[in-house]
């Protein structure tokens, strides 16, 4: 009985052992053909100690199990598979990023694993990463040495969406020498100055944070082909924006998704020119609306026309155009008015100062000629208070007057030529008016 019993025990685990290391088998986990694809999603593990996968395995997902990888067992079972490259862990409660150490692992993903920091394990290093996802973690903050084991990794990719980051070093990305594609949507993000030291950076996604213009380290970066800044906090797009500078180095394959931010369109009148000029440059154009004033409000901007928008008593900032047509129109003004008062003085001293143009001043004949000339007629004194009704001609040097005779009647007092016959009146007489 001894001798029997002992070969059923030996049987039983040999059966056990041989169930253990398939986990392929019926009811295990879903395998390729070739069983080089692997998804044990939801199995609710805790460890792998009763578990084996075959070592020809290049995809491996463990998703939403309960696995924390704190034990050397169960790290060196994933460190035996020598060639595994795509390896997902996410929403596992692992902590911390896990200290595994696999030859030819190129893609990690560690989505919802309660991450509280993105510094990765000096077992990484010489790892050939080429992507990594650490969305939807509480990671608060990206500092310098988080990826410094990566520095020898030809890490492309790189997404900390959804990770509670409101600061990131700007020397946290630096050692990343190949990384042309970091997504940072849904953060708290109010500022990009590590993007300066990303220099082969061509797609940044900076969706969901807290901009409130474009970073300006946008206009530095020769080689990005694509900017993703939607649902943020932009109000303000001028000249001083990135957007200048593409337009004026020409960078035509540039693009930037711009949509459902709260654009002040009176603030914003360079931006709204720029799309009907050049609307290559933004993609998401025609989704574009004015969030204030609120006479804008819910307006595209690509149906606006910058030239005649009232804007009210706010001024569109940062607009030289409309400065200098203010400027313009004050300085018309004011010369309008110094012109007439010009006109006016001018007229006033023309009309009555009197015009001596084309004449000359003369010597008066008189002024040596005494008041009274040698048997010339005197005018008679005006101011003689004898009443005569004999009319005087003239008068002699010596005093004595000649006088015609008159006629007096009812309209006056005629001369009268004595050589005419009858009672007719010469024909040249002189009327002397009397008062009646």
């Amino acid at each position: 009985m001894n001798v029997f019993g002992c070969l059923i025990l030996i049987i039983i685990l040999i059966s056990k052992t041989s169930i253990a290391t398939d986990v392929c088998s019926p009811g295990g986990c879903v395998c390729g053909i070739s069983h080089r694809v692997i998804n044990c999603d939801s199995k609710g593990w805790e460890n792998l100690s009763s578990l084996e996968f075959p070592s020809q395995v290049n995809t491996l997902t463990l998703v939403a199990n309960k696995l924390q990888f704190d034990r050397v067992e169960d790290i060196e079972k994933i460190n035996n598979l020598t060639n595994l490259m795509d390896f997902s862990l996410n929403q596992n409660p692992l902590g911390k990023i896990p200290s595994f150490h696999i030859n030819n692992l190129q893609s990690l993903s560690l989505i919802d694993t309660s991450l509280t920091s993105a510094e990765f394990p000096p077992s990484y290093n010489n790892c050939p990463l080429k992507a990594i996802t650490l969305n939807d973690n509480k990671l608060r903050s990206i500092n310098e040495n988080d990826f410094a084991v990566l520095e020898n990794s030809k890490l492309h990719r790189l997404h900390l969406d959804t990770a509670s980051i409101s600061k990131i070093d700007q020397n946290a990305f630096s050692v990343l020498k190949h990384l042309d594609s970091l997504s940072l949507k849904q953060n708290q993000l109010k500022s990009a100055e590590f993007l300066a030291n990303l220099p082969r950076l061509s797609s940044i996604k900076l969706d969901g944070n807290q901009f409130t213009s474009l970073p300006p380290q946008l206009s530095i970066q020769k080689t990005m082909r694509i900017a993703s800044l939607t649902s943020n906090s932009i109000t303000n797009i001028d000249e001083s924006s990135p957007l200048h500078t593409w337009l004026m180095k020409n960078w035509t394959s540039n693009r930037i998704y711009l949509a459902n931010n709260p654009i002040d369109c009176c603030s914003s009148l360079w931006f709204i020119r720029f799309l009907q000029k050049t609307p290559e440059f933004v993609a998401d154009r025609s989704l574009l609306k004015c969030a204030a004033p609120t006479s804008l409000a819910g307006q595209f901007l690509l149906d606006l026309n910058p030239d005649r928008l009232n804007c009210g008593d706010e001024p569109p900032k940062h607009s030289w155009w409309t400065i200098g047509r203010i400027l313009g129109i004050l300085g018309g003004i004011i010369g309008i008015v110094i012109s007439f008062i010009i006109i006016c003085i001018a007229y006033r001293y023309i009309r009555y100062r009197p015009s001596q143009s084309g004449y000359t001043e003369i010597d008066d004949p008189y002024v040596n000629v005494e008041n009274t000339l040698p048997g010339g007629p005197v005018f008679p004194n005006l101011h003689d208070d004898e009443v005569d009704d004999r009319l005087s001609t003239y008068t002699y040097p010596d005093g004595t007057r000649s006088y015609a005779q008159t006629h007096s009647t009812a309209d006056g007092v005629y001369a009268v030529d004595p050589s005419q016959t009858g009672d007719s009146v010469v024909e040249r007489t002189a009327l002397l008016s009397r008062p009646h």
